[in-house]
């Protein structure tokens, strides 16, 4: 789903635009999540492991703008994506096709102005109005700031996988598994 650009402002004063990321930022796109992926262990992928090619970008972003039900926000600086949360349905099955999975990242120089707190909002107001009746994410279970983050958006913990991750250090991390109702 394509979003119409708005300009939010940060704690700190400055403006950045809310907005669908287009094909033309698939390059953008892949610098901003080798780079949020590179700041911390908590998200998914290593750095080197963003491997997609920026064709295959533009193809998952123009994919991404038609369908109703895929909604990427993403904060730009400029023409530099700086946060970014999105959701698409768990699965297209009749039965389940009322959970979206959810995921967001900010880069960690833009922490602290409660621009993971607007992308949560504006991401349940968008499933919300894409016809899903719950949000359902996975923390690691280390990342103190987001887990109590969303649970001041109405997140509730329902599980736990222990071990879910294993660090290149060895070092296993258990994953948390949250949803909110809509």
């Amino acid at each position: 789903m394509k979003l119409e650009p708005r300009e939010i402002t940060c704690k700190n004063g400055k403006t950045l635009t809310l907005r669908s990321p287009e094909p033309d930022d698939a390059e953008a796109m892949l610098d901003y999540l080798r780079r949020t992926a590179g700041e911390t262990h908590f998200l998914t992928a290593y750095p080197e492991e963003q491997t997609h090619t920026v064709e295959w970008e533009r193809d998952f972003l123009t994919e991404m703008l038609a369908d109703e039900r895929r909604v990427m926000l993403t904060l730009f600086d400029g023409a530099c994506p700086v946060g970014s949360c999105s959701f698409q349905a768990i699965s297209p099955r009749e039965k389940m096709r009322h959970r979206a999975g959810l995921g967001i990242a900010i880069i960690r120089e833009y922490w602290g102005q409660g621009l993971g707190r607007m992308l949560l909002r504006e991401a349940a107001a968008h499933a919300k109005a894409a016809g899903f009746v719950q949000l359902e994410l996975g923390v690691y279970a280390d990342n103190e700031r987001a887990f109590a983050l969303y649970e001041s958006e109405g997140y509730r913990q329902y599980g736990r996988i222990p071990g879910a991750f294993r660090l290149r250090d060895g070092s296993m991390i258990d994953e948390l598994l949250m949803f909110k109702p809509l």
